[in-house]
């Protein structure tokens, strides 16, 4: 009975760290333009896009109804007002994806160079790409831009939940908050 439980104590670990490393299988970066004054920006539109045809999937229109829904919560928790007159920055998203393949090779040799085996695996997947670009409205300059790369077609997630959270770890990156954010205007 004691090496049932054991089993099932392992496989249940084994189950942890692997959901772990799908979580973090979404790599995000960012970089932005170090002459900008993020101080000055205070309002944002989230800029008109086109399906897009090279990315039939992740830059359809259902995710970019998405991706405006998930910058709108996350500019606004930033302290930054949603305007479609005169606004300081556009906010945009481009997608791409490429198949990719992860090969996996054990080689689990014996004491003698003629002993043992040599286990390969491989895994073809789906690779994909989330850039968010923030725009200078005045000089239609890029001043910020993340991204994130990684398995995005997660298909044991809601879309819309994976899209939230994507936006949200791409957002982490942008430490910026809008200069005349005022609390007290916000919650009337």
């Amino acid at each position: 009975m004691k090496i049932h439980t054991f089993k099932n104590i392992l496989l249940f670990v084994s189950a942890l760290w692997l959901g772990g490393c799908a979580a973090s299988s979404v790599a995000v970066r960012s970089d932005y333009d170090r002459q900008a004054n993020f101080r000055e920006y205070n309002t944002y539109a989230i800029a008109e896009m086109k399906p897009d045809k090279n990315d039939p999937i992740l830059g359809s229109s259902l995710n970019q109804k998405r991706f405006a829904q998930a910058m709108d919560a996350e500019m606004k928790a930033r302290g930054y007002v949603k305007t479609e007159v005169n606004p300081d920055l556009l906010v945009n998203f481009q997608t791409d994806s490429r198949n990719k393949q992860y090969t996996q090779s054990n080689n689990n040799w014996g004491y003698w160079w003629w002993y043992g085996n040599n286990n390969t695996s491989t895994r073809s997947y789906e690779e994909g790409r989330i850039i968010v670009n923030l725009i200078d409205a005045k000089t239609n300059e890029l001043v910020w831009q993340g991204w994130a790369t990684g398995e995005l077609n997660n298909a044991r997630k809601e879309r819309d939940e994976v899209f939230r959270e994507v936006i949200y770890r791409i957002m982490q990156e942008y430490p910026h908050r809008a200069s005349g954010y005022n609390q007290a205007a916000d919650t009337k």
